[in-house]
C-alpha cells in the first residue's frame, strides 16, 4: 500500500479496499482501510505536531530565499 499512496496522495480508500481484496483475498472494512492510509501518510510526511514544529524553520527558509518576504 506505501507504494500505491506514495505515487498517488489522492488515492481513495475505496481503492485501498479493492486492492486489499483483490492481492490478499480479504476484505476490510472502510473505517480500517482510512486507518491504513493515515498511517502510511504519518509514515511518509510525519505526525501534525512535527509538521508544525518543523513549520517555523520552513517559513524562514522561504523569507530568506524570497527577498521581501514578510513573516509574522
Amino acid at each position: 500500500m506505501l507504494t500505491i499512496i506514495k505515487r498517488d496522495l489522492s488515492t481513495s480508500v475505496v481503492t485501498i479496499q479493492v486492492t486489499v481484496e483483490r492481492d490478499y483475498k480479504h476484505e476490510v472494512f472502510y473505517y480500517k482501510a482510512w486507518i491504513a492510509k493515515q498511517k502510511i501518510l504519518e509514515r511518509l510526511f510525519g505526525t501534525l505536531g512535527e509538521s508544525f514544529q518543523n513549520l517555523s524553520k520552513m517559513l524562514l527558509a522561504i523569507k530568506d530565499s524570497n527577498l521581501g518576504t514578510i513573516v509574522t
